[in-house]
């Protein structure tokens, strides 16, 4: 049987010496997100949930994911009653979805051949049901907005798996970045971070390597053949366990010019001031307005409107971008992202919100920290590590 997630934090540890969640608490955590869907289908007065939607199918099997399936209208869903919980699958992937995926999560299993397409066993569900569903299917009522809000809740399972997977994030960008070379291209430096990351079982969801200030003239990069001379900005996002993380760091070949650092130091005020607004019932209009605060006291106003400054993350890598208008207070276990662009310097991170304050994701594992003190409290952003 091959390996899957379960198997590989049966009571492992990951990098460094965190314990990691054990197979029986992702059952359990699946268990409890039966409840609390059984306790909607009760509240909305409807039979079953259909779901279709990869980002919820990851959030009800614990971590899920549908590696492999190319084509959309094959992609599996599940299925859930008050009483049972199945997984719909093609017969092409059923078995390794059970063996690699979902195996002793008390999923069944109702299986379409593949020559018939997934069609007739969804018209056949709804048939005669009153479902509710993710996507727009048939007579079923669609409730995505709700699910979606409902996802962002990280449980004491998810929290586990997302403090693995931030290890994860950051010893890999870091670990690239310590050993990036003069004259790699940025194609080379994806490559690298990418094969960190696989190694370790997360999946790279975006990269953004910009050599040289390139970012300075693109806020949402990606990786060209340009090489590497003076400097490096690596921006991630990477997936495992069905969540998303991430994270960026700075490299200079020698100290960095005064633009440069002016840059950073000034991107590292306004994510910290982010960061320390982080808590539960916060208002994400309030929290952009004091971070524009920050851009006109350091005299980059126009910077804040160059480009998102942050968003709630998790079985999406954007699960919700904050605006302006956003009076939406913040909640507990919610996980966000805030990043951070001046010129030409990015300070981003992953975050879990707590009552007891922001909980970093993506901590620095191996790297120099810039502290800064807002109202009292020591935030610590990456610095540029001078290479």
């Amino acid at each position: 049987m091959a390996m899957n997630d379960s198997d590989e934090i049966r009571g492992a540890q990951s990098l460094g010496e965190m314990l990691i969640a054990a197979p029986a608490d992702r059952r359990a955590d699946v268990d409890a997100k039966h409840g609390v869907i059984t306790e909607l289908l009760k509240e909305v007065g409807y039979d079953g949930l259909m779901v279709l939607d990869s980002a919820n199918f990851s959030w009800l099997t614990a971590g899920g994911v549908s590696r492999g399936v190319l084509d959309n209208d094959s992609m599996p869903g599940l299925y859930f009653s008050q009483d049972g919980r199945w997984l719909l699958s093609s017969n092409v992937d059923s078995q390794r979805l059970f063996d690699e995926e979902i195996d002793g999560l008390g999923f069944q299993l109702k299986e379409w051949p593949w020559h018939s397409g997934r069609s007739p066993l969804i018209n056949d569900l709804v048939s005669g049901r009153n479902l509710a569903c993710d996507q727009t299917v048939g007579a079923c009522k669609v409730i995505a907005d709700r699910l979606a809000v409902m996802r962002r809740t990280m449980t004491d399972y998810d929290k586990s798996c997302y403090r693995a997977l931030g290890q994860i994030v950051s010893h890999a960008v870091e670990a690239a970045g310590r050993t990036l070379m003069q004259g790699d291209t940025e194609r080379e430096i994806a490559g690298q971070l990418s094969h960190r990351l696989l190694h370790r079982g997360a999946m790279p969801v975006a990269l953004t390597i910009s050599a040289d200030s390139r970012s300075r003239y693109y806020r949402q990069g990606s990786f060209t053949s340009t090489p590497v001379k003076t400097s490096c900005v690596l921006t991630v996002t990477a997936r495992k366990y069905g969540l998303c993380a991430t994270a960026s760091r700075t490299v200079s070949f020698g100290p960095p010019d005064n633009q440069i650092r002016r840059e950073h130091d000034a991107a590292c005020k306004v994510s910290a001031t982010y960061v320390a607004s982080s808590w539960p019932d916060s208002v994400p209009r309030q929290i952009l307005g004091s971070g524009l605060r920050i851009y006109q006291l350091i005299g980059a106003d126009a910077e804040w409107y160059l480009a998102s400054q942050g968003y709630v993350t998790g079985r999406q890598a954007v699960e919700w971008t904050f605006l302006p208008a956003h009076e939406d207070l913040l909640q507990p276990n919610w996980a966000v992202t805030w990043n951070v662009t001046v010129g030409a310097a990015v300070s981003c991170d992953t975050f879990l919100i707590s009552d007891d304050g922001p909980r970093a994701i993506t901590t620095a594992e191996s790297w120099p920290l810039k502290r800064i003190r807002i109202q009292g409290a020591e935030f610590v952003r990456p610095d540029i590590l001078v290479r």
